[in-house]
Formats: C-alpha cells, sequence, structure tokens
C-alpha cells in the first residue's frame, strides 16, 4: 500500500520507487519528471513530484488533511521537518483529485507548460502552472465540468483532451477555440 513501483521490462524486476503514498490517483511523466496526485484524508489532497527513488511522502504520519474520526490522533504537517518529501501543492479543502496531464503546445500556445488536474468532488478540471524546478504552482484556473472526472487523455491528432465523466458514464471533450 502507499508505493509507486519501477517496472525494469529489460529485468522483469519491480523496485519499489517512492513510498508514504496514502491513494494514488494518478501518474504524469514530463521530461525528466514524475508527477503524481493522491487522495487526502479529509483534505490534503495532494501533487507531488516523485524526484528520487526510496524518497518517502510521509503518509500515514503526515498530511495536510484532517482525520475522519475527531478522536484520532492528528497527522503531523511539517513533512520536511520529519524526514518525508513535502508535497509540491496540498489542496485544502479536498477536490477528490484523480489524474494529472500535461497540456502539450499543440493544443494552446497560451496554455504552454500547464497541466490539468482533474476531480471528483470538485467536479472541474484545474489548469496549473508551476515553476521551472516544480517547487511549487504558481497559479491555478478552475475550469468547472459539473460532473466528476475520472480520467484526462490527450488526442494528439485532434488536438483535444477527451474526459471520463464518471456520473453520466460518458466522453467529454475539451478543445480550445483561439488557442
Amino acid at each position: 500500500f502507499g508505493k509507486i513501483f519501477f517496472l525494469d521490462l529489460k529485468t522483469k524486476r519491480i523496485n519499489i520507487f517512492s513510498k508514504g503514498h496514502r491513494n494514488p490517483q494518478g501518474l504524469s511523466v514530463f521530461k525528466d519528471k514524475i508527477l503524481s496526485t493522491e487522495h487526502g484524508p479529509r483534505g490534503g489532497d495532494e501533487i507531488n513530484l516523485i524526484t528520487t527513488q526510496g524518497n518517502d511522502y510521509g503518509w500515514p504520519t503526515a498530511s495536510y488533511g484532517e482525520p475522519y474520526d475527531k478522536k484520532a490522533k492528528k497527522y503531523k504537517d511539517n513533512h520536511e521537518e520529519l524526514g518525508y518529501v513535502d508535497p509540491i501543492y496540498s489542496f485544502v479543502p479536498s477536490i477528490g483529485i484523480s489524474q494529472i496531464t500535461y497540456v502539450p503546445e499543440s493544443f494552446s500556445k497560451k496554455w504552454k507548460d500547464n497541466f490539468l488536474v482533474a476531480s471528483l468532488n470538485g467536479r472541474s478540471l484545474f489548469r496549473i502552472k508551476m515553476n521551472s524546478d516544480f517547487s511549487k504552482i504558481l497559479f491555478f484556473e478552475k475550469i468547472f465540468i459539473g460532473e466528476r472526472i475520472r480520467d484526462v487523455e490527450y488526442l494528439v491528432e485532434e488536438k483535444a483532451f477527451l474526459l471520463a465523466l464518471e456520473d453520466s458514464g460518458s466522453l467529454a471533450v475539451l478543445t480550445m477555440n483561439n488557442g
């Protein structure tokens, strides 16, 4: 539980790449960076930069969320002090984070080097821009869709994003009018 594994396709060996994840939801590779999303407890959904093999991201000790049981022990909220890796960003309150995906320049030059984060509770996409070393989010824009979004995929030839909508079981297409 709470681990991201690396599978070497040549040797078929599996190694633990990172640990301390509560409930991983999405994984995106961009250049030499790996980004993951995970559900936190009552708040504290995270976007993490998975940098070095063997890093620990703190679960179940550290989280910016709150325990569901009010009598339960509180989580520590200073990851670094405890030797854990801090998230790039933590959504408090929770958005019910799901997938994260890179927005290619072919979709929109205005959205260059942006990512889309899908949400279940928020029923929205969040367009985010991070600084160059991925240590923090510079801004995000909430794009209300109105349904729980389970997954997001970019269709290269169509220059559009395909959204898997959970409530209706349908697919939606996101295009840019004047990209």
